[in-house]
């Protein structure tokens, strides 16, 4: 960096200093500053509560272009209401003049990059919580065509009752793609660009996704995909979109979370989730194939106390990793290896584990050594087996890492082999059996003169029988359904989904209203009524009091002032909730308020 650039820098953290007063917003502390703004926290002196206040460095305040573009984006992004995005109070408007600002939410905590700095993620699982959160409110700035362009670590905020925070909305889409800042850096982190934004093309929501598998892969690997002594050498990597796998940087990933990865990181833009929120329904998926089907929860637990929370998941994670993976054994036999492959980097020494594998692999070996006596029979070799005993080789012992690769490399199912595609061996008493063509049974001549030829048995495995289809009934009405990885279809109300002995993953959701949702579909849920409601988006209520010392509590639950307080509706039967609201000073202020799905409302104190 030139001297006469750290000079302008310098003077501009100067120009302001903790104590100055900007409009209404008093400057109380300076929190944090990057290569485009400083953050103070402050004081809105007119409504009397707590907020955070970002000031931009002059050198992008000076362009016309850069302040029109920030207005424009910071006026979309205020109408954003999410539980997991950083609310926008104000804006200090485009005057040449005068410092631009946006003054928002004082978030209570630290960002992303200082927990994971001083607290390392043991688990990917609680990465890919972490990311749902992330990806969630991605998802709903890109319903709302708002493209971040900067997600990072630096960017998300853990506020101090776990609640994810997405910040920086609008500040990154101040600047043009291709322009460097006049420090010399790209603006923007180098590290989480995507192929297409480091070589200048058209860009779009996919553009997001690809940093969102950059934050997960370094949430869950610990450390960046793209690395360089210096940002040109990272931009070519990133260019080239080299890197180890998730699943090979560390083993703990297991296969289902390292496709996903893979898929979101892909270097043609074509190739990843076509849309944030399914990238989202993908990592919903595994952490309910994990047992972790409420993350926002889970992670209130988990930075309350990580340490805690840690070991006990460990736990968690290897008993229904354990039952997943039996439950699995002739259903699925990736699902089933993926399970118990991710109990033995937790456990290596699992003897249940252990135990199950090992019967696989065994019944692999037998339905392997019929079907080479039966094919060897076919040929004509039978003679080879005349007057020898028969015996399989012994099943030698081997590591658990040989048994998943061995079985992973089976395209034998888990399943013992039907009665049509069991051999028998034995013995001959005259003569061996040998091919007697399509006749049920014959009779041919031998060494041993006339004796009885047993049919051909057919090594193929029966066609599955369709089961009954299950009546899907989807609320709220008008919503989208997809099973599996297919085409998203609109369903007015019922669909009829046939079934068969394989199980089908069914995913609704309507982005206008609603939190999408998924559930798997078994043999067992055949010929009977599902029914999916999808849960509508939280409202919020935001308590005002001009009253100091006012303690407030929201819906029963103690809240903060000048601060929101999330208000969950669940199933879409209910289109508004009556919350309470109760300003608790020398005397009591209880209100009723009526707050709709998405809603936010002030409320204000009348002591």
């Amino acid at each position: 960096m030139a001297a006469d650039e750290v000079e302008i820098m310098t003077s501009e953290a100067r120009s302001i200093d903790v104590g100055h007063v900007l409009d209404k917003y008093e400057l109380l502390e300076r929190v944090g500053q990057g290569g485009m703004a400083v953050v103070y926290r402050g004081k809105d002196l007119s409504l009397r509560r707590e907020v955070a206040v970002k000031i931009l460095h002059g050198h992008l305040s000076d362009y016309q272009e850069a302040r029109d573009r920030f207005e424009r984006e910071a006026r979309a992004v205020a109408k954003l209401r999410h539980e997991n995005i950083l609310e926008i109070f104000d804006y200090s408007g485009s005057n040449p003049s005068g410092a631009s600002y946006i003054v928002t939410e004082f978030i209570d905590g630290q960002t992303l990059k200082q927990f994971i700095s001083s607290h390392p993620i043991l688990f990917p699982e609680i990465g890919a919580m972490i990311l749902v959160q992330v990806g969630r409110a991605l998802a709903h700035a890109h319903a709302g065509g708002i493209l971040h362009r900067d997600v990072k670590p630096e960017n998300v905020m853990i506020r101090r009752d776990g609640v994810v925070k997405l910040t920086d909305f609008g500040i990154s889409h101040m600047v043009d793609l291709e322009r460097l800042t006049i420090t010399g850096q790209l603006l923007g982190s180098p590290a989480y660009m995507a192929p297409e934004h480091v070589e200048g093309r058209p860009i779009d929501f996919r553009t997001d996704v690809f940093a969102a598998g950059i934050v997960l892969y370094q949430l869950t690997v610990g450390k960046l995909p793209f690395e360089g002594k210096n940002p040109h050498e990272v931009l070519k990597r990133i260019a080239e979109c080299t890197f180890v796998p998730a699943r090979k940087a560390n083993p703990h990933i297991g296969n289902q979370l390292g496709r996903i990865l893979e898929k979101a990181m892909a270097r043609e833009p074509s190739d990843r989730y076509p849309a944030m929120s399914e990238m989202v329904l993908a990592l919903e998926g595994y952490l309910a194939d994990c047992g972790l089907d409420q993350p926002a929860a889970e992670l209130a637990r988990y930075f309350q106390a990580p340490g805690t929370y840690e070991v006990a998941l460990r736990a968690r994670l290897i008993d229904h990793l354990t039952r997943r993976g039996k439950a699995q054994l002739g259903k699925s036999h990736l699902a089933a290896l993926d399970a118990f492959d991710r109990v033995l980097t937790l456990d290596p020494h699992n003897t249940e584990v252990l135990a199950a594998l090992d019967r696989v692999a065994l019944r692999r070996q037998v339905l392997r050594a019929a079907v080479a006596l039966t094919a060897l029979a076919a040929l004509g070799g039978a003679w080879l087996l005349w007057g020898r005993p028969s015996r399989l080789d012994p099943v030698m012992p081997i590591s658990p890492t040989q048994r998943l690769e061995l079985l992973a490399s089976s395209e034998v199912a888990f399943e013992d082999p039907p009665p049509a595609a069991s051999a028998e061996v034995r013995e001959p008493t005259s003569a061996p059996a040998v091919d007697a063509g399509p006749a049920d049974a014959a009779t041919a001549s031998g060494p041993g003169g006339p004796h009885r030829v047993e049919p051909r048995r057919n090594l193929e495995a029966p066609a599955i029988a369709p089961l009954a289809p299950v009546t899907l009934v989807v609320s709220p009405t008008g919503s989208e359904v997809r099973l599996g990885d297919g085409p998203w279809q609109h369903v007015a109300q019922r669909l009829t989904i046939p079934l068969t002995a394989e199980d089908v993953r069914v995913t609704v959701r309507n982005d206008s209203c609603c939190e999408a949702q998924s559930r798997v579909l078994r043999a067992a849920d055949a010929g009977t009524q599902v029914a999916i409601s999808l849960d509508f988006l939280a409202a919020q209520i935001v308590p005002r009091c001009a009253v100091a010392d006012v303690e407030v509590r929201v819906d029963g639950k103690m809240a903060r002032l000048d601060g929101a307080a999330s208000i969950p509706f669940g199933a879409t039967t209910r289109t508004q909730r009556t919350v309470v609201v109760e300003f608790l000073g020398e005397r009591i202020d209880r209100q009723q308020v009526i707050v709709h799905p998405a809603e936010q409302r002030e409320v204000s104190c009348a002591l």
